[in-house]
């Protein structure tokens, strides 16, 4: 009997622990208002698609006065090394309830120039993915003190996985990429003695796309889209457009399909860029969150890359 009890408190832990995983929507992506802004994290296909090397710093708190709310924070780069070849990097680290992910990739990228001048191209881009996998145990309670199941029923696991991508664009015009994270769909085992009761990370697919419009020598209008979907979770959808004056201020609004509202701004200082979003939730959730915030930061590098690109010009941002 004391047996049969146990069994069904380390199940019933076993749900918490994927639930709060899960991002309460069966979501194990972190969620991203400003990915206009860093599409490198959605696709490795980026890599070295721009004529100096960013840096990216982003750091997003979801569902603010919800206990246990998703949190994320990032910091990405990519460059140009020439002969075509882009490389990157990524660090993130993400946490739901008493889960935590953290982890690195590294970017490998080939541009495939359509183009004589390579304004034009079709770009392939492959990362390995090291994920570390952990339970914060002190977060977790039951009616029984010093617990076994908590105390020893955890561990800490370091799983290797893989993403790639693939992007069509046209330079300062438009751009379409697919990209599929989790390529290998690993599992990871939280919890000892228990193989059938594994935490598979989904394969995410991811669709993105944008257009830059030039309406006049001071304003660009720049809508776009991103379409998310992972097995055994429901389809995410949202889309964006934004206001670009002088390339220097940005103002936009992205709506992320039943869930939020969010509102875009970044200032460009050249070297530097800041971004920040605010997502006005509508959901349920609204009754006890009073939204997320989003912080973007990026650093440019100048300099050699500009001599190593094509005609000087094929790599070039499409969005500011």
């Amino acid at each position: 009997m004391k047996e049969n009890y146990t069994g069904m408190k380390k199940y019933a832990l076993i749900l918490i622990v994927l639930f709060a995983g899960l991002q309460l929507k069966a979501q194990q992506m972190p969620l991203r208002s400003q990915y206009m802004l860093d599409y490198f994290t959605l696709n490795p296909a980026v890599a070295g698609s721009f004529d100096y090397t960013p840096i990216n710093l982003s750091v997003r708190q979801q569902w603010v006065g919800f206990e246990g709310a998703p949190a994320s924070q990032s910091i990405t780069a990519h460059t140009y090394i020439g002969s075509n070849v882009g490389l990157g990097a990524a660090f993130f680290n993400e946490i739901a309830g008493p889960s935590r992910r953290t982890g690195m990739s590294v970017s490998f990228a080939y541009h495939l120039p359509l183009s004589k001048d390579f304004s034009r191209k079709l770009s392939f881009g492959l990362s390995p993915v090291f994920y570390q996998h952990s339970i914060n145990t002190e977060m977790l309670t039951t009616d029984q003190e010093g617990d076994p199941v908590i105390e020893n029923g955890f561990e800490t696991k370091l799983s290797p996985d893989a993403n790639f991508g693939v992007m069509f664009s046209e330079k300062d015009t438009y751009f379409v990429g697919l990209s599929v994270f989790n390529l290998l769909e690993l599992r990871t085992d939280l919890f000892q003695d228990m193989d059938d009761n594994n935490n598979p990370v989904k394969r995410t697919f991811y669709l993105t796309g944008g257009y830059t419009f030039e309406l006049s020598d001071l304003f660009k209008l720049q809508p776009s889209a991103h379409m998310q979907y992972q097995m055994n979770a429901p389809f995410q959808g949202e889309g964006a457009i934004r206001g670009i004056y002088k390339d220097m201020i940005g103002l936009g609004v992205s709506y992320r399909y039943q869930d939020a509202l969010a509102y875009l701004l970044s200032v460009d200082l050249g070297k530097i860029r800041i971004g920040y979003s605010y997502d006005m939730t509508m959901s349920n959730l609204k009754n006890y969150s009073s939204g997320s915030h989003e912080f973007h930061v990026t650093y440019r590098i100048t300099g050699d890359n500009k001599s190593k690109s094509p005609s000087n010009q094929g790599n070039t941002p499409m969005f500011y």
